[in-house]
């Protein structure tokens, strides 16, 4: 499988992790900074149109989540704004899109598990890299994105072990 290229570039400094929990492993790391984005793009189930939700790296030892975007109305996607823990999101409308701004949100790490084809789990890393989750992964896999080597980070909820220096 591609994980030991993926796994690879696993020097000093913030990482990015993806990490397969039913097998405990590492799938893919990538040296990133603070204020990096990343984008999760895929497709709705019910409504079968595109969301993309857009990460970034925070300083509070996580993901924060920044925005949420898609162009029709479905199950679990908002119809205005939300208030989430201490954030209220904002709702903007235009040119038959949704913008929901999420204003830097602590989330700490992002849980998925990864959907067919027809869903197309997709991660474009900071500096343009994109990911197919089913490239790297079984459909029905659940994986964790979350960050290694920031102050207050945690590798998956503990669990893959954190070497020395990382």
């Amino acid at each position: 499988m591609l994980v030991a290229a993926l796994a690879g570039d696993a020097g000093a400094g913030p990482r990015l992790e993806i990490i397969d929990h039913s097998e405990r492993r590492l799938l893919l790391t990538r040296h990133v900074a603070a204020g990096d984005r990343l984008l999760l793009e895929h497709t709705h189930s019910v409504t079968k149109r595109p969301v993309e939700e857009v990460f970034s790296v925070g300083g509070r030892g996580g993901l924060a989540m920044e925005e949420l975007r898609f162009d029709t109305f479905g199950a679990n996607l908002p119809a205005g704004p939300e208030r989430i823990g201490d954030v209220t999101t904002t709702f903007v409308r235009g040119d038959g899109h949704y913008r929901v701004l999420h204003h830097g949100r602590p989330i700490g790490t992002v849980r998925l598990r990864v959907g067919g084809p027809e869903v197309g789990h997709t991660v474009t890393l900071p500096g343009g890299e994109r990911v197919r989750l089913l490239d790297i992964v079984p459909r029905g896999t659940f994986v964790e994105i979350g960050l290694r080597g920031v102050p207050g980070s945690r590798s998956a909820y503990g669990l893959l072990p954190h070497k020395a220096g990382g």
